[in-house]
């Protein structure tokens, strides 16, 4: 499920998706309480309650498709909201949940808004625990947490074959890795990440499935470090190492795990493919745990991440799907699944992050402009910030002098 393929025709709403369908959200609400029962009786003025227990949590939305097809997504989302039993909503902020529908949806068109579907619908939370269709997530590190397992069970199902085409495979895995990491430009704020990526994998030469996964796993913890902020700045005459930015780690880790998957399609044999895609789903989980501490500069970037780590996630399934039907089945599905998993609650987490994230605008202009007047322009209002708006309109922008911002448009960081 891809929730960003529409994202360019309304920048700034959320993606959200109902049985599958997915749409963009412009409004969202939710009733929370208790069930309260007030008694009344003749002659007494205080009235008696009791507490029935904690109150069903109702969610309102409002939905916008907007594509040619919005008259077959019509179809499809009255067909899903007449279906009967429950279903998963994914709200854009409080991600996955399991809800039913008490009351129908309303579908809307507009003779002035052509290409457009609009609908509302209230839906009723219910306990995952008492549906047996809905598997579910409790959050991002489970998820991460269940693909990291289900990659090591893929990865160890491979010991299960013949002993001559296993050492194979993990030799040919092996050197694919070694020529990955080789053949990819170490991003800027990464410090010496790939270097040391380069030397876990080189560390040794595994013998066995097992063997190259907790290398693959040793690799991945690189993409997957925090690093924290002395308290305290060192000594002037103390020499601190460069730490990695976690924006930077995320790009190395996707284009490891981009690069594992490409591979995928040229392996020998299942054995190749299953070892390739289980460390592909390693460095997608380090990846996702390094999300949860990245500081983005603005809305725009964590849409493109969010963006480009759905794509990759989809790409990894849809690789995964067609590896059905071979050896590894069992552990293939269950990797597919815990992918999925992570791809909504990635999604969810991030969606949950851009609210509080300042928004680039881009200023339209038909001629060179004076970095210096536009920041007086945008934050004229707050004198205290025009300085450091200048600074970053110019890092931004990187012009070939401040004083001559080229036509045609210049972002800036509100």
């Amino acid at each position: 499920m891809q929730l960003d393929s529409i994202s360019w025709v309304l920048p700034g709403l959320l993606p959200g998706s109902f049985r599958g369908i997915t749409f963009h959200v412009p409004d969202a609400s939710s009733d929370v309480g208790r069930r309260v029962v007030e008694y009344l009786f003749p002659g007494v003025d205080a009235a008696d309650y009791d507490d029935f227990g904690r109150a069903p949590g109702v969610v309102s939305f409002s939905g916008l498709i907007v594509g040619d097809d919005y008259r077959a997504q019509a179809i499809a989302l009255q067909a899903a909201f007449e279906t009967a039993g429950p279903a998963t909503l994914i709200h854009p902020w409080l991600g996955p949940m399991t809800v039913i529908a008490e009351e129908p949806a309303q579908i809307y068109f507009s003779d002035r808004e052509l290409r457009v579907l609009r609908f509302s619908a209230t839906v009723k939370r219910i306990d995952a625990s008492i549906s047996a269709i809905v598997g579910g997530i409790s959050g991002l590190s489970e998820a991460i947490g269940s693909v990291t397992a289900a990659a090591s069970a893929l990865a160890a199902g491979v010991s299960s074959i013949l002993s001559a085409t296993r050492s194979k495979a993990v030799s040919r895995s092996h050197r694919i890795l070694t020529s990955t990491a080789a053949a990819l430009t170490a991003p800027a704020g990464s410090a010496r990440a790939l270097p040391r990526i380069k030397a876990a994998i080189a560390a040794a030469t595994p013998a066995d499935p097992v063997a190259l996964d907790n290398l693959v796993m040793a690799a991945a913890a690189v993409i997957g470090e925090y690093a924290e902020t002395p308290a305290v700045s060192p000594a002037a005459t103390s020499t601190t190492a460069e730490q990695p930015t976690s924006l930077a780690l995320m790009d190395l880790g996707i284009s490891f795990a981009e690069q594992l998957v490409g591979a995928v399609s040229d392996a020998p044999a299942d054995a190749d493919r299953a070892l390739l895609l289980a460390s592909s789903s390693q460095f997608l989980a380090a990846t996702a745990s390094q999300s949860a501490f990245a500081d983005y500069a603005s809305r725009q970037e964590a849409q493109a991440f969010r963006a480009r780590a759905t794509v990759a996630i989809d790409t990894l399934t849809d690789t995964l799907e067609s590896f059905s039907g071979s050896a590894f089945d069992v552990q293939s599905t269950t990797l597919r699944r815990g992918a999925r998993d992570l791809q909504a609650a990635l999604i969810a987490d991030i969606n949950e992050t851009i609210g509080r994230l300042p928004a680039v605008v881009i200023f339209r202009n038909d001629r060179p402009l004076d970095a210096w007047l536009l920041a007086q322009h945008v934050f004229g209002d707050t004198p205290q910030l025009i300085e450091a708006g200048y600074r970053e309109i110019v890092a931004r922008n990187k012009p070939r002098h401040p004083s001559a911002l080229p036509a045609g448009g210049v972002e800036v960081l509100r």
